[in-house]
C-alpha cells in the first residue's frame, strides 16, 4: 500500500478519535456536573461543557495536527 494512503488513514483515525473523546468529555461535563454555579457566574455545567472543553479540545487539536499529520502531495509519482 502507498504511503500515501497509510498516512491518510492514520489522520482519519485520529480524527475519529479526537471527535469521540469530544462527545464524551461534552457529555460528562454537561450532564454528571451538578446545577454549582462556575467562576464567571454561570452554571458551572455550561462553563465546562461549551468554554472549558472547546478551549482545551482546540489546543490538543493543533498539538495532534502539529506532531502527527504530514504535509504530503497527493499527485501521483510514477
Amino acid at each position: 500500500m502507498d504511503t500515501r494512503f497509510k498516512q491518510a488513514k492514520k489522520e482519519a483515525k485520529l480524527s475519529l478519535l479526537l471527535t469521540a473523546i469530544y462527545l464524551i468529555a461534552w457529555i460528562i461535563c454537561a450532564y454528571c456536573v451538578g446545577d454549582k454555579i462556575g467562576f464567571w457566574g454561570l452554571p458551572l455545567w455550561f462553563e465546562l461543557s461549551c468554554i472549558m472543553t472547546p478551549l482545551a479540545f482546540i489546543l490538543l487539536c493543533i498539538i495532534v495536527v502539529k506532531s502527527q499529520f504530514k504535509d504530503i502531495s497527493l499527485e501521483q509519482t510514477k
